[in-house]
């Protein structure tokens, strides 16, 4: 932990190649209502204007500090340094291309405070940054404030679901933190899943509010049909090497003797499987190769239940265009 004056919270951003979206982000993050904050950026060897944008608006908001790498190694490096630099009593993730809700850092450790908990999360606006549009929220507000603790995140953690709790981007107690040693693994991919993993294993509690307070971009929007622009596009769907992280959990875990939690690790690992063998199926389509892509789908019917759910989703996207005065 930092030696500099201890504050209410650290809002931790990693960079890589985030120009495009990095102002706004922070932006965010300088007009929390919440004044007793410090902005901590660790700029991952980015080769674009990041770190000159944080730099400049470091001196509007000596909030901001920024922390840099040489050469790019991974989020979850970038995440253990601003672990090492946070002085703020509670430890918030936000991702470059993303923003905060301006009363969200109040609302968020309002909760935590009064439920006693060491972790709070909130519900997540789904934005397409192809078409400037929030699409949905991560979950029906209406299911009201709720405390997690592991067997919701076993029970409600598939890479298939519409809203997957490993994708929420909580605040931590850095007292809890410190005393379970949690750091991040360099597993290059799904590191927020997996050190929530890391939080509830060690026997911690999450409460999650219902009011959607974080805008998540989507790495594919799926509206516009089109990657993000930053560092975060489409080498998130590396699932190759999305399973060996997975494995890695799955050997750490199977140590420790959490025999639930390897389940789930190899259920989400067959989760993997399956889009390793649909993409594969994809990409051959598009290089012309329709006898390769039909013999990859062919040979593994787990992809059957997914290829049907894409196919009816495009026909579904593609209804409005072909219904007779749809365009008037």
């Amino acid at each position: 932990m930092s030696t500099a004056s201890v504050c209410t919270v650290t809002i931790a951003i990693p960079v890589y190649n985030s120009a495009s979206t990095l102002e706004a982000c922070l932006r965010s993050a300088s007009a929390q209502t919440l004044d007793d904050i410090e902005i901590l950026v660790a700029d991952d060897g980015s080769t674009d204007d990041s770190a000159a944008i944080v730099a400049r608006m470091a001196e509007a908001d000596p909030r901001i500090r920024l922390l840099r790498l040489e050469r790019n190694g991974g989020k979850p490096r970038a995440m253990n340094l601003l672990l090492q630099h946070a002085s703020g009593r509670w430890f918030a993730v936000l991702d470059a291309d993303d923003v905060y809700h301006p009363d969200r850092m109040t609302q968020l450790v309002a909760a935590g405070e009064a439920r006693d908990v060491d972790m709070v999360a909130d519900n997540l606006e789904y934005y397409d940054a192809g078409v400037s549009q929030v699409l949905r929220t991560g979950f029906d507000p209406v299911l009201g404030v709720r405390v997690l603790g592991t067997r919701d995140l076993l029970e409600q953690t598939s890479s298939f679901a519409d809203f997957d709790l490993g994708l929420l981007k909580p605040v931590i107690r850095r007292s809890f933190i410190d005393r379970h040693e949690l750091v991040y693994h360099d597993t290059r991919l799904a590191e927020d899943f997996y050190y929530l993993l890391e939080y509830f294993v060690a026997g911690g509690r999450c409460c999650l509010l219902p009011d959607a307070l974080y805008r998540w971009t989507l790495p594919f929007g799926t509206l516009s049909r089109r990657w993000t622009t930053t560092g975060s596009g489409a080498w998130r769907y590396d699932y190759r090497q999305a399973l060996r992280a997975n494995q890695h959990y799955v050997e750490l875990m199977r140590k420790r003797g959490h025999a639930d939690v390897v389940a789930l690790l190899q259920a989400r690992g067959r989760q993997y499987g399956v889009m390793i063998h649909y993409l594969d199926a994809q990409r051959a389509a598009a290089a012309g190769r329709r006898l390769k892509a039909a013999w990859v789908i062919a040979s593994h019917p787990s992809t059957y239940r997914l290829l049907v759910t894409r196919i009816a989703g495009r026909l579904l996207r593609a209804l409005p265009r072909l219904t007779p005065g749809a365009a008037r």
